[in-house]
């Protein structure tokens, strides 16, 4: 749960969580969509307001960045990678189905 990284922080363990944002419940609107054929989507959107993952994770003392192109992951891994300390990387992603 997102509650682990504050304990995460508070041992300062050497962890990296990368979480893909696509601002819902993607793999569950394609079930839906596969099983029902139907695209009416209730509470599936975190739309309003945005979950931001990265202002949890400062919040909670970890080191966090947002990056918004999929291409930049390999270079921010390999940054936080060089880091001690519990890091976050949300990578925003098409939420689209």
């Amino acid at each position: 749960s997102i509650q682990a990284l504050w304990t995460a922080a508070h041992h300062k363990l050497p962890l990296n969580v990368v979480i893909a944002n696509n601002g819902g419940y993607r793999i569950i609107k394609q079930r839906l969509l596969a099983f029902h054929g139907d695209d009416n989507y209730v509470g599936m959107d975190f739309a309003d307001p945005p979950v931001d993952f990265a202002g949890m994770a400062k919040a909670l003392g970890c080191e966090a960045i947002k990056i918004g192109d999929p291409r930049e992951l390999k270079a921010t891994l390999a940054s936080a990678f060089g880091r001690p300390g519990t890091k976050l990387i949300e990578v925003m992603v098409d939420g689209k189905v």
